[in-house]
């Protein structure tokens, strides 16, 4: 099943925080704002890119599920 809509997932799942097991927080990396979910130290696994540019969608490297290297001042 496929939601496209622009309301929160909280609204429509009511237990996804429960499911998820850390906070997500809003970074800007490479020019490009991203949730991420903490994975360790200093490394975040994208969780939504949050872009109105087409082309970061179609960019691999910032693929939902993708662990990134955040810098230690971040």
């Amino acid at each position: 099943m496929i939601l496209h809509t622009i309301v929160p997932i909280q609204y429509i799942f009511s237990d996804y925080t429960a499911q998820t097991r850390s906070t997500p927080r809003l970074i800007e990396w490479n020019n490009v704002k991203l949730e991420v979910l903490p994975a360790g130290e200093g490394k975040y696994q994208i969780n939504r890119i949050l872009s109105t540019n087409p082309f970061d969608y179609l960019n691999p490297r910032l693929q939902p599920g993708i662990i990134i290297q955040l810098d230690p001042k971040i």
